[in-house]
């Protein structure tokens, strides 16, 4: 039986890969700042009391703590491990990590870039995405077995070098998240009334408004940690400046400009008419969902 060791284990991302190896026959130790051996109890596994005999003897090790802490933990804990063993990580941010990795894991261990595109509400991984980022030198047997175990239960992986990881992330997770919790905030500043609006809204603009509660629901300290990806910040100050221009067309009365801005968006943007497509499945599974609960639309 392969030994897994999950520094964070205690923790909501942690606690699901516990259940996850536990599920796969791993031999699975969690491990946490706070000593929440209840957690452990809870979910079935060990509490790695002895967390340097744990990391000595552990097949994979893996890293599920804060982005600010990743790379210190990888420090500690990485020379610690045999030859033949896996460290990998599950942080959104990967360039800093993944050099963490190289540089501390001793001769013989090979070490993974890992990053689940889910959450840990999520029941499994069929249907999600998950990124492999492959360490250079420290690439064997592992990359494979991973990426094969987590395409078995119906996972979407994808293979991605650090940099090129990031700088996605910078768009896909940052920059939307970002805009998400921007209009959250502008929601608050107006003392907007969003339970009392839903009366007036059509399914489209509920499905948008759901999207930003879904984010404002989520640990604001894992959120916080993901606007560290060190290419967001230009790509947070481009979406503000493009933000202005749009603004300035507005309060100017320029609609030909704030049109041709439109325009200019959608031809970059490309098959803007299938986008149109697939967001209508989801607002006439919203339309059924309303009709099915006898609401009226």
């Amino acid at each position: 039986m392969k030994r897994m060791l999950i520094l964070g284990g205690t923790g909501e991302t942690g606690s699901w890969f516990a259940r996850y190896f536990k599920d796969k026959g791993y031999d699975v130790a969690v491990w946490g700042p706070s000593g929440k051996v209840d957690v452990a109890e809870r979910l079935g596994v060990r509490f790695a009391h002895d967390l340097m005999a744990e990391a000595k003897s552990s097949d994979i090790v893996l890293v599920s703590v804060t982005i600010e802490k990743t790379v210190e933990v990888i420090r500690q804990v990485a020379p610690l491990m045999r030859p033949g063993s896996l460290i990998m990580d599950v942080t959104s941010i990967k360039s800093e990590p993944v050099q963490a990795m190289k540089s501390y894991a001793p001769v013989g261990v090979e070490a993974l870039g890992t990053h689940p595109m889910f959450g840990p509400t999520m029941p499994s991984m069929r249907g999600q995405t998950i990124i492999l980022t492959p360490v250079e030198e420290k690439t064997g047997r592992w990359l494979a077995e991973i990426s094969s175990l987590f395409q078995s239960d119906g996972a979407n992986v994808e293979v991605l070098d650090a940099q090129e990881h990031d700088r996605i992330m910078a768009v896909v997770q940052a920059l939307t998240h970002f805009a998400y919790i921007g209009i959250g905030a502008t929601l608050k500043a107006l003392q907007f009334d969003v339970s009392n609006s839903r009366r007036f809204m059509s399914p489209v603009y509920e499905i948008m408004i759901d999207f930003v509660g879904r984010i404002l629901d989520q640990n604001p300290e894992l959120y916080a940690s993901i606007q560290k990806n060190p290419q967001a910040a230009a790509v947070r100050q481009t979406f503000l400046s493009q933000c202005m221009r749009l603004c300035e067309k507005a309060d100017s009365n320029d609609l030909e400009g704030f049109k041709q801005m439109m325009r200019e968006a959608a031809e970059h943007y490309g098959e803007t008419h299938k986008a149109l497509q697939r967001s209508d499945r989801v607002i006439n599974a919203r339309i059924g969902e309303r009709e099915g609960r006898g609401l009226d639309l």
